[in-house]
């Protein structure tokens, strides 16, 4: 499963990750604007500012539906193979019930209304990745980050939810198929940023499908 195939890879620089981590934090708390500062980019070079677009509900990045199941069951076609926290995870990894490499290639959808603020290829273990800033009907923000992209479809400008943005990839080939799909709200210490997929402290990361569940219509 690319749940192990990820790890293995990890686990011999993990300790290093996060004391390099906790380097990135404490410098980001020494900064008045670290977090939630407009750093917005997309892989055009693009700094202005994006228009506003209003996430009123949110649906899974995965599948026929707006509505995928984490458990492996007959349900859909998709589980979550490493969910939120595990094993310090900062996100849910999703793939097909089928196993292997067979998500190759599987459409990935943007997740609520939002505006792209990064698409670029993030490097070794990252692979392509896409940011999403939505804006709540309260004004809070929070962004998602789809990682391990085999494709970029869409690079900036807003999207709609569920509107295609990529496709299933594997980080360049480091690990089997699967989507590295993240959530976080302002107070993140990464907003607009891509560093690390693990970690113990996940201050300003949200459980992605705890949210979803909460904000689907």
């Amino acid at each position: 499963m690319c749940i192990i195939a990820e790890l293995q890879f990890q686990s011999p620089f993990i300790y290093m990750k996060t004391l390099l981590f906790n380097l990135v934090l404490i410098l980001a708390f020494q900064s008045s604007n670290s977090c939630g500062e407009s750093n917005s980019r997309n892989s055009s070079g693009d700094e202005s500012t994006p228009p506003k677009i209003i996430a009123d509900s949110f649906a899974y990045p995965v599948g026929d539906s707006d509505y995928v199941t984490e458990a492996k069951d007959s349900k859909d076609l998709w589980y979550n193979a490493q969910d939120f926290g595990e094993n310090n995870h900062l996100g849910e990894d999703w793939n097909k019930n089928s196993g292997g490499n067979t998500d190759c290639g599987e459409p990935v959808f943007a997740a609520a209304n939002g505006t792209i603020t990064y698409a670029a290829n993030a490097g070794s273990g990252w692979g392509n990745v896409i940011i999403i800033e939505h804006t709540l009907p309260d004004g809070r923000k929070v962004q998602t980050l789809y990682g391990h992209l085999e494709k970029i479809l869409k690079s900036g400008g807003t999207v709609k939810k569920r509107e295609q943005i990529g496709t299933v990839g594997n980080a360049d080939g480091r690990y089997l198929c699967h989507l590295h799909f993240e959530l976080r709200e302002e107070s993140c210490l990464l907003w607009n940023k891509v560093f690390v997929g693990y970690s113990p402290i996940n201050s300003g990361w949200l459980d992605p499908s705890d949210f979803i569940d909460g904000h689907l219509r």
